[in-house]
Order: structure tokens, then sequence, then C-alpha cells
């Protein structure tokens, strides 16, 4: 069977499994199977596969069949201009999580070595993200998951920002006092109500921690601890900068206590739809 065959094939299959953008998915799980980009598949359409090359290319849609997510299948994900490890164990990296990188940056300017202290890290982009664009600034990550961890400090290393970023495990701000050390606060915390889950996509819902999900309750748990918790650790005019759910920006926003902060303010993702708060500390 040649690669254009073998192509023709997987679509199709994917197509019939419900698999979105089934035909970028193919190329992308035969480059996998192959080591190779998708640009030598398109120059090299006629080439013959081995059997190898070929039952190690049908294992890889069965997973993507049954639903796995492409970024598990690979191990990594893009996110800002780079390039993370995934795993099982964090979410994967998402465009809209990138408005955070992208204000933090803003507000930064004109501040010397702030200090940004990034809550429920995951795999680690955002704290990585910010190191590398932010060169004089500092990092501390924290996550409840050990291994969300050990993934967010592969990604340190692999870029070389290891030594700028400190990794903890620990639940949102529990490890830190209760004194006005940090410039930034920034989160995704897990948003998704309990009783949503179920309606999730399947890739999200059956594939995707659990633990990073959801608070297992009204998914709004986590933003009243932050609302609470990050005023002590912020300097007066640091921010908290948290990624919300696409229906709970207006029940968020509602939610602070304007004796701590400033005005909310909303940002919006490509689709127009708020997605980011960001506070100011009185």
């Amino acid at each position: 069977m040649t690669i254009a065959e073998a192509l023709q094939s997987a679509n199709a299959s994917l197509r019939e499994a419900g698999v979105p953008e089934a035909q970028l998915v193919a190329q992308s799980l035969l480059a996998e199977a192959l080591k190779c980009d998708r640009t030598h598949l398109i120059i090299n359409f006629n080439q013959q596969l081995t059997t190898e090359e070929y039952e190690n290319f049908a294992a890889l849609l069965a997973r993507r069949a049954v639903g796995e997510p492409l970024q598990y299948i690979t191990g990594r994900q893009e996110f800002f201009g780079l390039e993370f490890q995934v795993t099982p164990d964090v979410l994967i990296p998402r465009p809209e999580t990138e408005l955070i990188v992208e204000e933090v940056i803003r507000l930064a300017t004109g501040l010397t070595a702030p200090l940004i202290v990034d809550v429920g890290t995951g795999s680690g982009c955002l704290a990585v993200a910010l190191a590398r664009e932010l060169p004089d600034a500092r990092l501390v990550a924290t996550d409840i998951s050990f291994a969300a961890v050990s993934v967010a400090q592969k990604n340190s290393r692999r870029h070389l920002l290891s030594e700028r970023i400190s990794l903890l495990v620990a639940d949102l701000l529990a490890p830190f006092a209760a004194a006005p050390f940090a410039d930034f606060i920034v989160s995704n915390p897990p948003y998704v109500a309990a009783a949503e889950v179920p309606t999730l996509q399947r890739e999200v819902r059956d594939w995707e921690p659990r633990i990073a999900l959801t608070d297992f309750g009204d998914g709004l748990n986590n933003y009243r601890r932050l609302f609470n918790e990050a005023p002590s650790r912020l300097k007066s005019g640091g921010y908290l900068l948290c990624e919300m759910g696409f229906t709970q920006s207006e029940t968020i926003a509602a939610m602070v206590d304007e004796t701590s902060w400033k005005e909310p303010r909303l940002l919006a993702d490509l689709q127009k739809i708020p997605r980011t708060l960001v506070l100011e500390r009185r």
C-alpha cells in the first residue's frame, strides 16, 4: 500500500468514526508512524509502506478512532509558539489560554523582575511561555497533581527555563504565606460543573484528567478561593488573571468583591466570547 492509498483509507475510517478534521489527523498520524513530517508524505505519496509501518499506522488510527486525542497519541502540543510535552496527566493546552500570556506581557511592561505565580500549572504552558517572553521574570507554579508537576518540570527543562521556574505540588495558593509578594497570579483552574461533565466532547470527557476539568461541584469553587486568597498574596496594583468557561463570565464577574479588587475586565477570544477575567488588586 502506498502513502496515498493509506491516507485515503484512513481518512474514510476516521470520518466514519466521527473524528473531526479526519484528513489532517490521518496525515499527522502517518507522519508520526513514519517519524517524518507531513511534507514528506506529500512529496512521497507513491512510496510503498512496509508491513511494520502500516501496522504502526493502523494502531495509531485505532486509538484516535475511539476518541483518544491526537495530542496524547503524539505526546505533544504547540502553545504560544512552543512545543509542549502532553500526557493524560495534564490538560491539552488550548489557544484561548494564550490570552492570559498576551495580557500579562502587556501589563508587565515597565516592571523589573516581576514575580508570577501560575496556579494549577498542568503542562506548565503558562509558566514556560511567560518565562520565555519575560526574560527577567521569576515564576512559581503549583499543581495539586504530582504527575502534572512532573510533566511541567520536563517542559521547563526542554525550553531551558527550569532555573527560573519553581514548581510545587500544592493546592492553589496554600503554600504561600498571606503576604503581598506577587505581581501576577495566573490560573486556568478546573471550571466545569460536575453536572456538565457527561455533556463534554468525548475527547475531553473520557481522556483528559477529571481533576483538571472539574471541581466536582458547581465549577465555581476555585474562583471563590482565588478571589478570597489572592488579594493577600498580591502586591497593591498586582493582577489576578483567570480563564473561564464560555458561559461563566457574567456569573464569575458578579462574584468579585470590589473592596479587594478594582472593576473586573473581561477579555474575549477569537470567537468574541469572554474567556479571561482580569482583576487588579486595590
